[in-house]
């Protein structure tokens, strides 16, 4: 009796093993067949480094069309004054709608989230409301531009916290919460700084992150590259 069941546990063990290997050999059969299946991941990345390419390429070729419309500018405003005051004028509105390059004097504000790990309470981190509260008080203190981790802040910019604050949404574009963010801002650098140094103007980010502000003397902003387009927006005559 014992010898028959002895004789049945082998059998059992002897059918999962001949299925495993079975089901190996039929995964094995259909990679061979079809070879992309792993190789997935790598077509993925492949595209996605295309991507980049042509972006870069397209950025390229916007570049060089904005150099050709300057000299233009610069070869009409050689005419006349009006066409002087026109160019000005021009170059006034491009960087008002963040579509220049800039640089100047102003303000570099740090935020570096705190470590907090180890706090009994629920862990708090930088929000959108964060960010917007700080832009708004550089506005308020006559900021002329003002980037946030190099993601220029334009009237269009819409900031919002997304994916249970997984991260924050600047230009549709994605920037941390849990690692240090830079907020750039051009002008008055004295104006600036006393702008944002009066007592409790961060009290809310208190246990979130350090705030630390700097006067620069020499501050670069890039420009918004993402054309603007009115739909609803007329002029009126």
């Amino acid at each position: 009796m014992k010898k028959l069941g002895s004789q049945v546990t082998v059998a059992i063990v002897c059918c999962i093993l001949g299925f495993m290997l079975a089901y190996q050999f039929k995964l094995l059969t259909k990679y061979k067949i079809n070879p992309d299946i792993p190789a997935k991941s790598t077509d993925i990345t492949v595209e996605v480094e295309q991507y980049k390419k042509e972006k870069d390429e397209l950025k390229k070729q916007v570049d060089e069309l904005d150099s050709q419309i300057k000299k233009y500018e610069s070869a009409a405003a050689n005419r006349n004054d009006i066409s002087k005051e026109v160019l000005a004028e021009l170059e006034n509105t491009r960087t008002l709608i963040g579509a220049n390059d800039v640089k100047g004097p102003g303000l570099i504000i740090y935020l570096t989230p705190e470590n907090n790990f180890g706090s009994s309470t629920v862990r708090e981190e930088i929000t959108d409301q964060h960010i917007a509260y700080i832009i708004n008080e550089l506005r308020f203190a006559e900021a002329e531009a003002i980037a946030v981790n190099d993601i220029r802040i334009t009237s269009r910019t819409g900031i919002k916290s997304g994916s249970n604050n997984s991260y924050i949404l600047i230009n549709e574009q994605k920037i941390s919460p849990t690692k240090p963010i830079i907020i750039t801002a051009i002008g008055d650098k004295e104006l600036l700084y006393k702008g944002l140094s009066f007592q409790g103007l961060f009290a809310d980010f208190k246990g979130i992150c350090s705030v630390k502000l700097e006067k620069s003397d020499n501050i670069k902003i890039s420009k918004y590259t993402k054309p603007y387009k009115y739909e609803y927006a007329k002029p009126v005559k």
